[in-house]
């Protein structure tokens, strides 16, 4: 019953944001926007925009607790991507360079300048593209649970260091996350699943220059600590963290601590 309730919350906190829907071609994507400000801190030139790209499987429902965290902050932006959640599949299996095209149209027709781009997971590799494909675009990013280890590009190693990851989780990480699963589909997942797999993350992230702090939990055996502190060394002043207690979900129950990180990388405050 309460996780029931806890996916009614999420659910009825999206239905009163703003929501944008754009189409691509055969792409769909949807923003929600959320924000509690006041009409004229909403109107400063240096409003932080906190844009929120989720991982495969799951969909911006996984974002809601840290989303209403930052609002106070900025103007919160969180996507459901192409295939996911409730949004139609396109005809063609999208790449990363894909996802990454989609969300970069969508923030320019909001006309969102220098955002602070948060992935998580699969979303932390679009996040990556944006970055790499232009790199002033934004000063700042967040990667949370950056994959996928590039000697372990196949799909038996994930779903193992999955697994290990799995057994750490939190309960009230496992529904929402099993019904976003659902939503989305087998086939959708598995037509993207291979490119999740295939996509050179340590090379497109040298092209980078945004600030970026890469994070995850210490259970998180899909973004392990040596393989984001390889990823960190290879950017000059790029940060890597690892949260006491968190797994991979770390997302949907650390929100407040990814927040207190945000808030800072954004400069509004220290963590």
């Amino acid at each position: 019953m309460a996780r029931r309730m806890l996916l009614g919350r999420l659910g009825r906190s999206l239905e009163r944001m703003t929501v944008h829907e754009f189409q691509f071609a055969d792409a769909r994507v949807r923003v929600y926007e959320l924000w509690t400000m006041s009409p004229q801190e909403a109107e400063r030139v240096d409003l932080t925009n906190f844009v929120l790209v989720h991982g495969l499987g799951v969909s911006s429902r996984f974002f809601v607790p840290l989303a209403h965290e930052l609002a106070p902050y900025g103007r919160v932006l969180l996507f459901d991507l192409p295939g996911f959640h409730d949004l139609p599949k396109p005809k063609h299996r999208m790449s990363i360079v894909d996802f990454a095209d989609v969300v970069k149209r969508a923030l320019d027709e909001l006309q969102v300048i220098d955002p602070l781009l948060v992935g998580h997971s699969m979303g932390a590799q679009v996040v990556t593209e944006i970055l790499a494909e232009y790199p002033d675009y934004c000063s700042a990013a967040m990667l949370i649970g950056p994959v996928v280890v590039p000697d372990e590009r196949h799909l038996r190693a994930i779903l193992v260091r999955f697994v290990q990851s799995a057994v750490f989780e939190p309960p009230g990480n496992l529904l929402p996350a099993l019904t976003s699963y659902a939503r989305a589909g087998f086939r959708w997942i598995n037509d993207t699943a291979p490119k999740v797999l295939a996509y050179p993350i340590e090379e497109r992230l040298p092209l980078a220059r945004a600030r970026l702090l890469l994070i995850a939990g210490n259970y998180d055996r899909i973004s392990p600590a040596w393989w984001r502190a390889e990823l960190a060394a290879a950017l000059p002043g790029t940060q890597h963290i690892t949260l006491p207690h968190a797994s991979h979900g770390i997302v949907h129950d650390e929100f407040r601590a990814l927040a207190d990180e945000l808030v800072a990388l954004a400069g509004i405050g220290t963590a």
